[in-house]
């Protein structure tokens, strides 16, 4: 199941995108303050993630040092699903 978080959430960053060569050269490493989500966008694909695994992600852990990229968003969904 390792790289299938990964996997989603980067379809559901990608999904929201619009800009296509940000689109092509993103990877699990790319900064994601890199790709220009604003607030409304960041939050919306929060809570698709969210919903899509069926949890809800504390205020707290939703700082850049917690998300900085697909790889670490990840991480993060997956410390959720092991207090599960």
């Amino acid at each position: 199941m390792n790289r299938n978080i990964e996997e989603k959430v980067k379809e559901i960053i990608v999904s929201r995108m619009k800009d296509q060569s940000k689109i092509d050269s993103l990877d699990y490493h790319t900064p994601l303050l890199t790709l220009g989500i604003d607030s409304i966008l960041a939050l919306s694909i929060l809570v698709e993630i969210e919903e899509a695994y069926d949890i809800e992600i504390d205020d707290s852990d939703l700082n850049m040092d917690r998300i900085r990229d697909i790889a670490s968003f990840a991480d993060l969904v997956r410390g959720y699903l092991k207090d599960e």
